[in-house]
C-alpha cells in the first residue's frame, strides 16, 4: 500500500503537457548521452581537421551554458583544406519551420586564446534536400571576448531560405578564414527565437512544491506563476545540502520531471529557478530533501507502467480529447489510430488508480463528442483530423479515410463502453454515443472483391486513394472481427478467415504470348504488335497465403521471417486474447511464443552492442546512418507472451539504462548502444503497448473487457467455437 500511495501521488504531480523534452524551435540544448553527440556529423578534407569521435562532435559536461552539457567544436582551418559539421534535430515530429521574423540564437564560448572573430566558422541552416546561404558570424558578434559565453543572433531572413514550409533538419558550421592555429569553441542553446519576447524581470523566487523518491528516480514538481517571461525551469541538486550544482533544464509546458540519481540510498537536496528568454534566473526556491531507496521488481514494473500511462494522460488536445502526435503553428492535428492506444491506456490507468475514473470519463467523452460532430465517410474516420475544424487533415491534396485506424479507435471505444458500465447519466450517455458510432460504420459499402475491405478511402470516389485490400495477420484480425460483428452493415463471417490468412501482392503480368503476330499485315505488323505488347503488360494483384513455414534459431515460424517489427505481430493482442481466436489453422499462443524466441535469439546473436541477453528488440535493422537501434517496447511488451522474459527485459532496461532511457513518460523510443545514442522522443504505439501488455500479463483486464462486447460474441463463437474465454 505504501508504494501504491506513492505512485498515485507521482501521477498527481505530473506535468500539464509536454510532447518532447524541449521546444520544437530548439536544435540543441543538451545531449542525453555523454561523450559524443550522435546527432552531429563531421567532415573535413586536406590539411583541415575537426576533433571527433566516430565522425561526431564531442560533448563537454564541465563547461556549458545551460546544464548539463554543451558541444565541443575544435578545428583547424587550413589554407589547403576544408571542414564542415552539422548539428541535427533528433526529433522526427516537432521540427521547426522557418519564420523570417525570427533569429537564430547561438551561445558560443571561445576557449582558445588566439581565436579572432575571423577564425569563427560560417553558419548555415539545413533543410531536406537544401541548405541556406552560408553566413560569416563576424557581423553578428557584438564584442569578441574569450572565456565568456557570447550571444550571437543571426536574423533568419539573412539566410535567404527559399522554401519556408520545409522543416529545418539542423544547423551547420563550416570553415571560414584559414589559420595555422587550433581553435576551440563550445556551442550551446542553438535555437530559433522570435524577434520580440517578454522581458518582464523574474523577481519572485521559484517554487519547488514536491520532491518524491522512487528507486533511482526523484520526481520534482513546481508551481509556475502566470508570467510570459519564463522559458525554462533550471534544476539544482546537492548531496550535502550546500554545494548545489545545476543538473538540467525543462521547458515551461512541463510542471514536473524525473531526475535519475547516481546512487540509491543517498539523501539529495533540490532547488529550482525560473529562467527567462535572456537566460537570467529568478531567485532560487526553498530546498527540498529526499532519500532514495531500492524498489522491488514488481514495484519497478508498476512505476514503468504508470509512466507509460502518463504519456497519454498528458499528451492530448484539450478541446477534442484526441491524441496530438505533433505540433503545428497554424493547426491542431490529432491522430485517430494513436488515440485508440490512449483510450486503452487511460482505462488501464483507472484500473491501477493512476488517475480517477471521472478524469478518464471526461476525456473519452470529449473524444466521442468530437467524432460524432466531425466529418466522416460512410462512418469511417480519417487518419488525422484538424481538431479545430473537425475535418480531415489533407495530405497531398487528398483527404484519406483510414479503415484500420477507424477499426482501432472503434475497438478501443467499445472496450471503454464495457468499462464505464455504471448506472449514471454520464456513463449511460457515453455508452449510447459509442454504440451509435459503431452502428454507423458501413463496412459492406467499402469492399473490394470477395468482400474484403479497402484499406483507404478518398474523399470522393474519383480521387486517387490507395485501395489495396486490408489483409494479413497483423493488419486484419481486429478490424474484421469488428466488421463481421453485430452491425447492420456487417460483412459475412467467413470474410475474416479469407482476410487474415492471405496477403495481396502487386505483380506485373506479360500476356503477349497470346498474341500471334502473323495475324497482321506486313506493313503494320511491327508498330501494331509493339502497341499491343505494351497493352498486354499489365499490373495486377494476386492473393497469397500468409503461411510460409520455416525454422530459424531452433523454432518453427508459421509465417516465415517477419517483414516488420515484432510489435506489429503483437498489436492485435493488446485487445484480443490469443487463445480466444485459435482455429484449425493457427494456435496463436504457440505462434507468438515462437516468434518471440526467434527475435530474441536473433538479436542476442547479433549483439546490437548489448552484453546482457535481456536487452533485445530491433527498432529496425539499420537506419539511414547505419546505426543499430533497440526499441525497448519490443522486449517489454513480450511480457504478455512470456511473463518472466518480459519482466527481465523491463527490469534490465530500467536498471542498466534508466538514466538515459526512462523518464516521466516511460521509455524513450530507441536506444543505440553501438553509437552511444538515445532518442529524445516517444512513440505512442510503444507507450500504449507497454502499458496495456503489462496489464494483460498481470490480470488480463483489457482482454476481459473485449470479450464482454456483445456485438462481437456471435461472430467469435461461429469462427472459433464456444470455448472458455
Amino acid at each position: 500500500m505504501h508504494f501504491l500511495r506513492k505512485v498515485i501521488l507521482f501521477l498527481a504531480l505530473f506535468p500539464v503537457a509536454a510532447l518532447a523534452d524541449t521546444y520544437p524551435e530548439v536544435v540543441f540544448d543538451n545531449s542525453i548521452v555523454k561523450g559524443s553527440y550522435a546527432k552531429s556529423q563531421v567532415s573535413y578534407s586536406g590539411q583541415s581537421w575537426v576533433e571527433n569521435v566516430n565522425k561526431h562532435l564531442l560533448v563537454s559536461d564541465t563547461l556549458f551554458f545551460t546544464p548539463g552539457n554543451a558541444l565541443s567544436l575544435k578545428y583547424i582551418s587550413a589554407n589547403e583544406g576544408n571542414w564542415e559539421t552539422s548539428i541535427n534535430y533528433n526529433r522526427q515530429k516537432f521540427n521547426y519551420t522557418v519564420d523570417e521574423s525570427d533569429f537564430l540564437s547561438i551561445r558560443i564560448y571561445i576557449n582558445s586564446p588566439k581565436t579572432t572573430v575571423k577564425d569563427l566558422p560560417r553558419v548555415f541552416i539545413r533543410q531536406q534536400h537544401a541548405s541556406s546561404d552560408t553566413l560569416s558570424l563576424e557581423p553578428y558578434v557584438v564584442k569578441l571576448e574569450h572565456k565568456k559565453w557570447l550571444h550571437v543572433k543571426v536574423p533568419v531572413k539573412k539566410f535567404h531560405i527559399r522554401n519556408k514550409q520545409a522543416i529545418v533538419l539542423g544547423v551547420g558550421f563550416a570553415q571560414n578564414a584559414s589559420s595555422a592555429n587550433t581553435h576551440h569553441l563550445l556551442l550551446d542553446q542553438l535555437e530559433f527565437l522570435p524577434l520580440k519576447y517578454s522581458e518582464i524581470p523574474l523577481r519572485s523566487a521559484a517554487i519547488l512544491s514536491e520532491a518524491t523518491a522512487y528507486d533511482r528516480a526523484v520526481h520534482l514538481k513546481w508551481q509556475l506563476p502566470l508570467s510570459p517571461s519564463i522559458r525554462y525551469i533550471k534544476i539544482y541538486r546537492a548531496m550535502d545540502g550546500k554545494n548545489f550544482k545545476a543538473i538540467g533544464i525543462r521547458p515551461v509546458p512541463m510542471q514536473s520531471c524525473l531526475d535519475m540519481v547516481p546512487v540509491i540510498g543517498q539523501k539529495y537536496q533540490y532547488q529550482i529557478s525560473w529562467v527567462d528568454y535572456n537566460y537570467q534566473e529568478s531567485p532560487l526556491s526553498t530546498a527540498k530533501e529526499v532519500e532514495t531507496s531500492a524498489l522491488g521488481n514488481d514495484e519497478i514494473l508498476k512505476l514503468v507502467q504508470l509512466a507509460n500511462v502518463n504519456y497519454f494522460v498528458e499528451n492530448f488536445d484539450i478541446n477534442s480529447g484526441m491524441y496530438m502526435p505533433f505540433r503545428s503553428k497554424n493547426k491542431v492535428i490529432v491522430s485517430t489510430e494513436e488515440t485508440a492506444g490512449a483510450i486503452l491506456s487511460l482505462i488501464v490507468g483507472v484500473k491501477n488508480d493512476f488517475l480517477t475514473r471521472q478524469n478518464a470519463l471526461n476525456r473519452i467523452s470529449k473524444i466521442t463528442f468530437f467524432l460524432m460532430r466531425s466529418q466522416n465517410k460512410n462512418g469511417f474516420f480519417p487518419s488525422f483530423y484538424d481538431a479545430r475544424k473537425g475535418v480531415p487533415e489533407y495530405r497531398n491534396e487528398l483527404a484519406i479515410y483510414d479503415v484500420k485506424a477507424t477499426g482501432a479507435i472503434m475497438e478501443a471505444l467499445l472496450i471503454a463502453r464495457e468499462f464505464f458500465n455504471e448506472n449514471n447519466d454520464s456513463e449511460k450517455d457515453l455508452r449510447t454515443r459509442i454504440s451509435q458510432l459503431y452502428q454507423q460504420i458501413k463496412w459492406n459499402e467499402i469492399t473490394e472483391s470477395n468482400n474484403l475491405l479497402k484499406s483507404k478511402l478518398a474523399l470522393l470516389d474519383n480521387e486517387g486513394a490507395k485501395n489495396k485490400a486490408l489483409s494479413g495477420t497483423h493488419q486484419a484480425i481486429n478490424t474484421y472481427l469488428l466488421a463481421v460483428g453485430n452491425n447492420k452493415y456487417a460483412l459475412p463471417v467467413e470474410t475474416y478467415t479469407d482476410a487474415v490468412y492471405h496477403k495481396f501482392e502487386n505483380i506485373t503480368v506479360d500476356t503477349t504470348q497470346s498474341i500471334n503476330p502473323y495475324y497482321f499485315d506486313e506493313e503494320i505488323e511491327q508498330e501494331d504488335f509493339q502497341t499491343l505488347r505494351k497493352e498486354h503488360i499489365v499490373d495486377t494483384t494476386i492473393k497469397v497465403p500468409v503461411f510460409s513455414p520455416k525454422q530459424e534459431y531452433g523454432v518453427n515460424l508459421a509465417f516465415g521471417k517477419l517483414g516488420n517489427s515484432l510489435l506489429e505481430l503483437y498489436k492485435p493482442f493488446m485487445t484480443v486474447r490469443p487463445s480466444s481466436i485459435n482455429d484449425s489453422l493457427t494456435n496463436w499462443n504457440e505462434v507468438l511464443t515462437n516468434y518471440t524466441l526467434y527475435i530474441k535469439r536473433r538479436d542476442n546473436e547479433l549483439g546490437l552492442g548489448a552484453t546482457n541477453s535481456d536487452i533485445w528488440g530491433y527498432y529496425k535493422n539499420f537506419d539511414n546512418s547505419g546505426n543499430s537501434r533497440i526499441n525497448p517496447a519490443i522486449g517489454a511488451s513480450s511480457i504478455f507472451v512470456d511473463k518472466d522474459l518480459g519482466m527481465q527485459s523491463i527490469i534490465n532496461l530500467y536498471k542498466q539504462y534508466g538514466d538515459l532511457l526512462f523518464s516521466e513518460f516511460g521509455f524513450r523510443s530507441w536506444l543505440d548502444l553501438r553509437n552511444d545514442d538515445v532518442s529524445d522522443e516517444y512513440i505512442s504505439s510503444n507507450q500504449a503497448a507497454i502499458a496495456v501488455m503489462i496489464e494483460n500479463a498481470k490480470t488480463g483486464f483489457i482482454w476481459d473487457l473485449y470479450e464482454k462486447i456483445p456485438e462481437l460474441k456471435p461472430a467469435r463463437e461461429s469462427l472459433f467455437g464456444n470455448k472458455k474465454q
